[in-house]
């Protein structure tokens, strides 16, 4: 083999696309310009006081999933005293639920529409997070699952909604969802690493586990985008 320095190697793949994508570039704003103008003045005007709450909304999701991506390795080999191998089962239950939910939701959310989806998705949740901690072996597992896919299927839903609040930007609006208040979430995990290490790391994953209590809460305040289509 060519060992680790044969991945300097995929930089020439990455590169090339990366050379056409910026080729090409000119010619797609060109063609997305006027319909993208023209969508803008049909859509309305940005509510970014909805798009600020539903920053904090997701803000909120992510520092509770982020909380138990961090402290269920630490929870189990050192609360637990596990073995260490079930750690990476643990994880990818909990990211591989996620990731199928977001499957199952995007036409669950067409149907109800995306404000309605994201307002009980947060207390859908909040069992199973809870009952993870108080229960053990392969029930443990299911419970961690199911929370990792409700809790994660409002993902590409939020991105949808914010597009709605900011019809005007919606690459802005995606970037704030995705980036920033994921971003946020992962700041508030700091603040979950000071619990674990003044009060236990159970304290941290039970205060994870509650967070979807506050979601739920911000989310009875979300309006309806001014297109009525979420």
């Amino acid at each position: 083999g060519f060992g680790a320095g044969g991945t300097l190697g995929m930089l020439v793949p990455a590169a090339l696309v990366g050379g056409l994508l910026l080729a090409a570039l000119p010619l797609f704003t060109r063609e997305m310009a006027a319909p993208r103008a023209a969508r803008a003045r049909r859509e309305g005007a940005n509510m970014p006081g909805a798009m600020a709450l539903l920053i904090l909304v997701v803000t909120v999701r992510a520092w509770t999933t982020l909380g138990f991506t961090t402290f269920v390795p630490f929870y189990y080999l050192d609360t637990l005293k596990a073995d260490p191998r079930l750690v990476g089962v643990l994880l990818f239950v909990f990211l591989g639920s996620g990731a199928l939910g977001t499957v199952i939701a995007g036409p669950i959310a067409d149907r109800v529409g995306p404000r309605e989806f994201m307002k009980w998705v947060p207390l859908a949740a909040l069992p199973f997070g809870l009952l993870f901690l108080v229960s053990s072996g392969p029930l443990a597992l299911v419970m961690l699952g199911l929370f990792g896919g409700v809790l994660t299927s409002s993902f590409a839903v939020s991105v949808v909604l914010a597009q709605a609040y900011l019809p005007r930007n919606a690459g802005m609006a995606s970037g704030l969802i995705v980036g920033f208040a994921i971003g946020l979430g992962g700041v508030g995990v700091a603040g979950l690493g000071w619990v674990a290490d003044r009060w236990g790391v159970p304290t941290a994953l039970w205060i994870s586990a509650l967070m979807p209590l506050v979601a739920f809460t911000l989310t009875r305040l979300l309006p309806a985008p001014r297109d009525a289509a979420a």
